[in-house]
């Protein structure tokens, strides 16, 4: 049974149903790790970033349905991951490497060694607009890009990742 409280949405009064948080991390927070660790390649630092997605949530709870909840997870959450590889060029740390891909084997190995030859907006990208269905234009405006980018790196991702997961036979 799903946990669900009444949230205005409008200023006439109009209420409607939405999760509650603890609700809303049980439910999201399992997939929000695996696709940020698509995205940023290891993950310890995708929980991290998950998490760091639900405290936002926290700050601004209730978020609405536990659809728009999954959508905005999921921009929050890359738009961290792409801040956080900023961080760490600009201050010159070490990438995070994980040092035991297992985990990645059990999601798909193809995949995973494909996407790992991507950049992390590129990942990002990818992962929003193919695995979690967004538009083109949605994604462009959630991580501040022209659309006109957002398809360029799409493009020169799919030709990146064709050879790699064509069948060989």
């Amino acid at each position: 049974m799903r946990e669900m409280l009444l949230v205005p949405i409008s200023q006439d009064g109009t209420f409607a149903e939405s999760e509650s948080l603890d609700a809303a991390f049980r439910r999201h927070q399992p997939w929000l790790v695996g696709r940020l660790t698509l995205v940023v390649r290891d993950p310890e630092e995708a929980r991290d970033l998950a998490q760091q997605a639900f405290l936002k949530a926290a700050e601004r709870w209730p978020i609405g349905s536990p659809d728009e909840v999954a959508r905005w997870l999921a921009v929050v959450g890359v738009r961290l991951a792409i801040s956080e590889g900023r961080r760490r060029r600009r201050w010159g740390f070490l990438a995070v490497e994980d040092t035991d891909a297992t985990w990645a084997m059990e999601i798909d190995p193809d995949l995973w060694l494909a996407l790992s030859g991507l950049d992390r907006r590129t990942r990002a990208a990818l992962i929003l607009t193919v695995v979690e269905g967004y538009a083109q234009d949605e994604v462009a405006d959630a991580l501040g890009v022209p659309r006109g980018t957002l398809a360029s790196r799409l493009s020169r991702a799919r030709a990146k990742l064709r050879p790699a997961l064509e069948v060989r036979g």
